[in-house]
Order: structure tokens, then sequence, then C-alpha cells
């Protein structure tokens, strides 16, 4: 009787070392390793995206213009026409940055205002470069061989939709200007574990796809973001001229700028 349980013990106890070996195995390794091992999305725990939004004086226009002379140009040629014809342009320079961008962003009299957003949670984000607007009529182009359309819009906020991406010699950047309705919607969406509906609250955007653009950075460049100088009446001039403020109108078609907004971006690898 004593043999038997003996042999009984053995056995649950070999059984035992092998599971909990397997489990063990299964739980160390490198954080690669893990997150292939994962059925979750695989998503760099450290991944994070730095912007900094700042403000630069229209008088000093010829130091706006050295600065984008300096970038070098961002984005497919398609792209990069389609977005001047639509008062924005984009660049990426280099560390370290110029020396009259450096300055501006020492100086508190250019409003820098900045973040640091992680995806480990989240795979996207929208951030903002206007406060509010009351109201605004703009012209955009979706197609350089189509004519431009115009619409009016009431209560929103004007901003640069981003979803970053691994990508072989540092991050991808998707970007993609869109306007963000003050107002919350609401909307009903299956739960996680799509065992019921459940309600939430989210604005509505609206998109502009034609406009998205794809840009490799690595960790010591900057991808900067802003309008021509001469934009007027289109998303340039709406997202990036600081003649709006908050409860305002939006600056009317042919209405000069009164400075200029920048937005820098910066990708932190893991």
């Amino acid at each position: 009787m004593h043999r038997g349980q003996t042999e009984i013990t053995l056995i649950v106890g070999l059984i035992l070392s092998i599971v909990c070996g397997c489990w063990q195995g299964a739980m160390t390794g490198t954080p690669g390793e893990l997150a292939g091992r994962s059925l979750l999305p695989q998503i760099p725990v450290m991944l994070a995206v730095e912007s900094l939004l700042l403000t630069c004086p229209s008088k000093e226009n010829a130091d706006y213009e050295a600065i984008w002379h300096s970038a070098r140009p961002a984005g497919l040629p398609e792209s990069s026409a389609l977005w001047c014809e639509n008062g924005l342009r984009l660049g990426v320079l280099r560390s370290p940055l110029p020396a009259r961008l450096q300055q501006w962003l020492e100086d508190e009299a250019t409003i820098p205002s900045g973040s640091l957003q992680t995806f480990h949670q989240r795979h996207e984000t929208f951030l903002t470069t206007t406060p509010v607007i009351e109201r605004c009529r703009l012209r955009w182009t979706a197609d350089l061989a189509a004519p431009a359309m115009e619409k009016e819009w009431e209560q929103i906020i004007g901003g640069i939709w981003v979803q970053p991406r691994l990508h072989k010699r540092g991050t991808l950047l998707i970007c993609e200007p869109r306007l963000q309705h003050a107002e919350q919607q609401s909307w009903i969406r299956p739960a996680a574990d799509a065992s019921r509906f459940v309600r939430s609250e989210e604005p509505l955007m609206e998109r502009f796809p034609t406009l998205q653009v794809e840009v490799e950075l690595t960790p010591e460049e900057y991808l900067i973001i802003g309008s021509q100088a001469d934009a007027q009446g289109n998303l340039g001039a709406l997202l990036f001229h600081s003649g709006a403020s908050a409860g305002m109108s939006a600056p009317a078609i042919g209405a000069p700028a009164t400075g200029w907004r920048l937005l820098l971006l910066r990708v932190h690898l893991p």
C-alpha cells in the first residue's frame, strides 16, 4: 500500500514539474519573443510620439520660409503636390534643429505646447492645432484632376490624425488632416468580449483620406507640418494660421495671417 502511494506521488510530481516547466517556458524570453507568441496586436510597450505645437510671428516670414527650405521633402511627390494645393506642407528635419527654430522653441512668446503619447493601448491619436471654431467655410482639393470643393462647418476643431507603425529602419508615421466636431456623438458598439452591445460617446470626424501620407522617421528626425505662408481659405489656413481664437469664426477667405503654427513630431522607439 505504501509503495503504491509512493508511485502515485512520484507520478503526480513528474506531471506537475512538466506542466510548470512548460508554463515557465511560455512566460520567459525577450519582449519581442513574447509579443510573437501573443494573440494580441503586436504593439511595442514604449513606442511613443512626441508632439510640439508653436506659433511663429508673421513678421518673421523670412525665417519661417528658411526653415522649410532646410527640410527635406516628405511623402510621395503626388502627395506633396496635393498638400500644397490645399495650403499645407510637411518636411523632415534632422537633429540638431535649425538655430532660429530652436530659438522659437525656447521663447515663451511663441506659446509652445507639447505632449508625449504612448501607443501601448492606443493605435492612433488626434493632435489638435486649433481651438473650437464656431463657424468656418473652406475649400479643399481631393484630387489634382478634379475641381476644388467648398463646404461650411460649425463647432469644429482642426488637427492632424497620426498613426505610428514600426518599420525596418525606424517608424512609419501615417498622417492625415482632419476636422473633429466639438459635440460628442453616441455610438452602439459590440463589447470587447462580443457578449453584449455598449454605448460609447465619441467625437465625429470629417476626413480627407486622399491627403493621408506616410513618412518614415528615425529617432533623430522631426516631422514638421504647417501651412503655405500665403494659404487662404483652405485647410492650411484653417489648421495652421494663428488668426482664429476660441469661440471665434475662422479667418475669412483673403484675410492675412497674423502668424503660423508649426507642428513638430518625433518618434521614440522601444
